[in-house]
């Protein structure tokens, strides 16, 4: 009798908050005007939302290497490249290059980079001898010492030339290396598209004045956090919140998503077995791997205890096939040899064995590494999952049985 009461407090309970959380939602949808008026706001047709690049971080990339190329089919000549810097460099002190020196520089021979030095847009010219570079950020963070080592290479590779180098974030956020690097907000590239448009208008054909605005409309719409677009959406936050911490709550996740597409794709593969697997990571090994206990004698990596694993590194913008030596306890030999076996048979065949290391780390070490999706694919997420499904399958084709292969010698010996 008493179990059956709880049961029936529990559906009561779990009634009143369904009802709760309806009443909320509704209220976010019924007669909002806020939300009639932001989705006005955002209902006018814009290009670059079209092509779903709002924050992609590689087509902005693009689309900017393509303003500030002179030699490009805008007919801006360098005026943009010129106008941009001035607004970047006003007021800067540690730069090699100032304000003044990019508005009497002759730029119009400058050449405009996209990846070089892994430097996300870099623009170089002879005839100046400078060299300027803008590391864009939208939604990704800096990696470690990113931008020293950036700034490091291009004093490399352009010895002699003044520089100035641009990190360009939403907010203008301080870079990690103040000394090579000036921050740069969203909001000047904006207010310097704007200008731009303004001023050259009349001398614009309509398609590229037209891309132009759209381009600053987006930037303004999803980017700038002080537009008023930005202001709407933290007032409706603030009114509805409960309602939209609910839908953030059961919101689409693309890397768990695309975790279930792999798993579904190892599981179909004969011989192989899932392993331990979480959204960032998706680990499986072959059957034939499972021999005398050597390959479960891990610690602190998966709860099987396995030493070697195959594993689909699933990012927020890219997917990497490795294969992977854990650690095991220093105290067993056995372990400590087969470890140190399977890294010499990886040695033995590096030629079967891309982008792994070339020394055994104490703990982790990637034996064998292959990207399956390219960065630049995720700039359209829609296609990542078929994408990732045909690399995945082709490595189980050629890449995996390969390795697997090689690594028998290390599992059969005794």
């Amino acid at each position: 009798m008493g179990e059956s009461s709880d049961d029936a407090r529990q559906w009561v309970m779990n009634s009143q908050e369904a009802r709760n959380q309806r009443s909320v939602l509704e209220s976010l949808v019924v007669d909002n005007q806020d939300l009639d008026r932001l989705e006005d706001l955002l209902g006018e047709f814009n290009l670059f939302e079209a092509i779903g690049a709002t924050r992609q971080e590689l087509r902005h990339s693009d689309f900017l290497r393509f303003l500030l190329d002179p030699c490009e089919n805008h007919g801006l000549g360098d005026y943009f490249l010129k106008t941009l810097f001035k607004r970047a460099l006003i007021g800067a002190t540690r730069q090699g290059i100032g304000a003044i020196d990019i508005d009497v520089a002759n730029l119009s021979d400058a050449v405009i980079e996209r990846e070089r030095l892994q430097i996300d847009v870099l623009v170089h010219s002879e005839r100046s001898r400078m060299v300027l570079a803008i590391e864009n950020k939208v939604d990704s963070a800096e990696h470690h010492d990113q931008l020293r080592r950036y700034a490091r290479a291009v004093d490399r590779e352009f010895p002699g030339y003044r520089k100035a180098l641009i990190f360009l974030t939403p907010g203008g956020e301080d870079p990690s290396d103040p000394e090579a690097w000036l921050p740069m907000s969203y909001g000047v590239l904006m207010d310097t598209v704007s200008a731009v448009l303004m001023t050259k208008r009349s001398t614009l054909g309509m398609p590229v004045a037209t891309t132009l605005e759209h381009y600053a409309t987006l930037i303004r719409r999803h980017i700038v956090s002080e537009s008023d677009i930005a202001e709407l959406c933290r007032q409706i936050y603030r009114q509805h919140k409960d309602a939209l911490d609910l839908i953030f709550e059961h919101r689409p996740d693309d890397q768990m998503e695309l975790k279930g597409v792999l798993e579904e794709e190892v599981g179909k593969q004969a011989g192989y077995r899932l392993d331990h697997c979480t959204k960032t990571a998706v680990r499986f090994f072959p059957e034939v791997w499972d021999q005398d206990g050597r390959e479960k004698a891990g610690e602190g990596w998966t709860p099987t205890r396995r030493v070697v694993l195959f594993e689909l590194g699933n990012g927020p913008d890219y997917l990497r096939l490795k294969l992977v030596v854990g650690p095991v306890d220093k105290n067993d030999a056995g372990a400590v040899g087969f470890r140190e076996a399977v890294f010499a048979c990886t040695q033995k065949y590096r030629s079967d064995f891309p982008g792994g290391m070339g020394t055994l780390a104490p703990r982790f070490t990637t034996m064998f590494s292959k990207e399956l999706v390219k960065r630049k694919d995720y700039a359209a997420p829609e296609t990542v999952p078929e994408k990732a499904r045909e690399a995945l399958r082709r490595a189980f084709e050629h890449d995996i049985p390969k390795v697997v292969e090689r690594l028998q010698e290390v599992f059969k010996s005794p």
